[in-house]
């Protein structure tokens, strides 16, 4: 294994649209909160390629929910 995952895009859009960001908005967020999340990781995410595990568990750190329910079900 390469330390990447793929996360669930319908799920990653659905809680930065409920939050009202867009992927710039969201990345300046996840900055303020000193979390390292940049808008080309967020891309990469939400276009449904792998992203590194740090990235799966600082989101889920930024929209209070547990890793697993970011994470892709067809893994």
């Amino acid at each position: 294994m390469n330390g990447r995952v793929k996360l669930n895009t319908q799920r990653l859009k659905e809680l930065r649209r409920n939050m009202g960001l867009s992927q710039e908005k969201l990345a300046c967020a996840c900055q303020d909160k000193a979390l390292c999340v940049s808008i080309a990781t967020l891309k990469r995410a939400e276009c449904g390629l792998n992203v590194y595990h740090r990235t799966a568990r600082e989101l889920a750190l930024f929209y209070q929910i547990p890793v697993y329910d970011l994470l892709n079900d067809t893994l």
